[in-house]
């Protein structure tokens, strides 16, 4: 039996983790808007203020991401930390774990420039000049290492479902 902790710990993760890759999924969808099919180059016919609002809408998602992934990361430090989990015996959550963790630095790095585009449309009366070229620097921050990290979060959900490595109780 888990104690309450735990469990609430476990719980701020899969809210935290619901709402950052639902904001994740829609600045994607947002940003896709911005950006010549199949390229990172900026479409060249938008409207001015049409894509003054992507920025805009971008921003909020990002607010949300943040939100969400400072959640999920709390959670996932305080469920490991007060879970009394065979590790051995649930390969699964150890992969899962792993992955997560592993891509920390990433995420935070990638938080830091997105903290630009917010500054920007926050703060300011900017020119579009101005968010385009945060938009670029954060889409190609890390030489794609955070379209990586997301693909590897999907993938965490994939593991969770289908539990490889479990092995049964008494098993070595």
């Amino acid at each position: 039996m888990e104690k309450i902790s735990t469990k609430l710990f476990l719980t701020l993760f899969m809210f935290g983790a619901v709402v950052w890759l639902g904001a994740l999924s829609t600045r994607a969808m947002l940003g896709n808007e911005l950006l010549q099919f199949g390229t990172i180059e900026l479409k060249t016919n938008l409207d001015p203020l049409f894509e003054r609002e992507l920025y805009r809408i971008i921003s909020y998602a990002t607010l949300l991401v943040m939100g969400g992934y400072s959640a999920a990361l709390i959670g996932a430090i305080g469920f490991t930390a007060t879970a009394t989990v065979a590790w051995k015996q649930h390969g699964w959550l150890l992969m899962c774990a792993i992955l997560f963790f592993v891509f920390v630095p990433v995420e935070l790095w990638s938080l830091k420039l997105d903290w630009k585009m917010i500054g920007l449309n926050f703060w300011g009366d900017w020119p579009l000049e101005e968010f385009r070229k945060a938009y670029l620097r954060r889409l190609t921050a890390l030489s794609g290492l955070p379209v990586i990290a997301n693909l590897t979060y999907y993938t965490m959900i994939v593991i969770a479902v289908w539990r490889p490595f479990e092995r049964p109780n008494g098993a070595e």
